[in-house]
């Protein structure tokens, strides 16, 4: 008996305090410990994306310009060949018009000794 009366006691000591109503004063403190919480969750997400934003633009600048000297090597690879064939055409070109000369110096000496 004595403990059904201590816990109907203890009950309606709960039960009373949970229709307690908030003043407008506990209400407003509320609502600045809320925005406070909000705002520094706010802080540490901006700081947090800027950092990551960072990283993000240090690593895209930094395979652009991997990007940018790769296709140098390869404007160097292709274009050197390119232009040293280019000179060993008009070499072989002066060559064979020097050689059909001698050529004919040699039949023009042949004829006229």
């Amino acid at each position: 008996m004595k403990y059904i009366t201590i816990s109907a006691i203890l009950f309606s000591i709960i039960v009373l305090s949970a229709y307690s109503e908030l003043t407008p004063t506990d209400l407003e403190k509320i609502r600045e410990i809320v925005k406070e919480a909000v705002n520094e969750s706010e802080k540490r997400t901006k700081e947090y994306v800027n950092v990551r934003f960072d990283s993000v633009d240090k690593r895209l600048t930094h395979q652009a310009n991997i990007t940018y000297g790769l296709m140098a090597l390869v404007a160097v690879a292709i274009g050197v060949p390119a232009w040293r064939s280019q000179k060993d055409r008009s070499l072989e070109k002066r060559i064979d018009a020097l050689t059909q000369e001698i050529e004919i110096l040699k039949k023009q000496h042949i004829q006229n000794p």
